[in-house]
């Protein structure tokens, strides 16, 4: 699985259509996640790295990224974090197999007791508790029922004072024909993300624009008291 400029180049119709496993070996572990070229990849990483921190993200939280993919993220805030409280939720493995080989060094992952699960029911059950998290990238594949899934599901291992930072595509409704794609665009109102989100059991406070590459807008997010 190998992604940069001698990775093939395909026309979307070729590979669009394919089963997650196979769009994987397609088109490759980082431009499946939305990393087309190492600007947009590192950049996007960087900036949830440096958002996070901004919002008091600190080396003692259990931090759980959801839908953490081919470890964008995580090669930054691994070896920020204390030893045992990085958590990643992804659906496909491969995609994690292919960040801990080729986006992080020396092992560093296996050091930091970095922790996964892996599956498309939402199953937080690994996780014990956490003090922040994100969907960054996550909603904006996502038909409603499975936001609510996803949601519902994180309220149940959430504690008061935990925080979940997510983002979405605002913008009069659309959504592709058939279930959740983790390579389709899915763009709602903000109105329709809050009433999913108040059914789930969070609050949120819409922050907008924090500078993301493709416009997509931060949502933070508590428990509903």
């Amino acid at each position: 699985m190998v992604d940069g400029p001698n990775k093939p180049k395909l026309k979307r119709e070729d590979w669009i259509n394919l089963d997650a496993p196979d769009r994987i070996k397609a088109i490759g572990h980082r431009a499946y996640v939305g990393g087309h070229g190492p600007q947009i990849w590192y950049g996007i990483g960087k900036r949830q790295y440096h958002y996070l921190v901004s919002q008091g993200l600190r080396p003692d939280h259990k931090f759980l990224d959801i839908a953490c993919g081919s470890l964008r993220l995580a090669q930054w805030l691994i070896p920020m974090l204390n030893t045992g409280n990085y958590f990643g939720l992804e659906a496909e493995p491969a995609l994690v197999q292919a960040g801990l080989e080729q986006e992080m060094l020396y092992d560093i992952a296996t050091f930091k007791q970095a922790r996964f699960g892996y599956g498309y029911d939402f199953d937080f059950g690994f996780v014990p508790e956490f003090d922040m998290a994100i969907a960054q990238s996550l909603f904006t594949h996502l038909t409603p029922d499975d936001i609510s899934l996803c949601l519902t599901n994180l309220a149940k291992v959430a504690g008061p004072e935990s925080v979940l930072f997510f983002t979405y595509h605002e913008g009069e409704e659309m959504r592709p024909d058939g279930p959740s794609h983790a390579n389709k665009t899915y763009r709602y109102p903000q109105s329709t993300i809050a009433e999913i989100a108040a059914n789930s059991g969070w609050h949120c406070d819409f922050v907008g624009d924090w500078g993301h590459e493709r416009g997509q807008l931060m949502v933070k997010a508590r428990l509903t008291q």
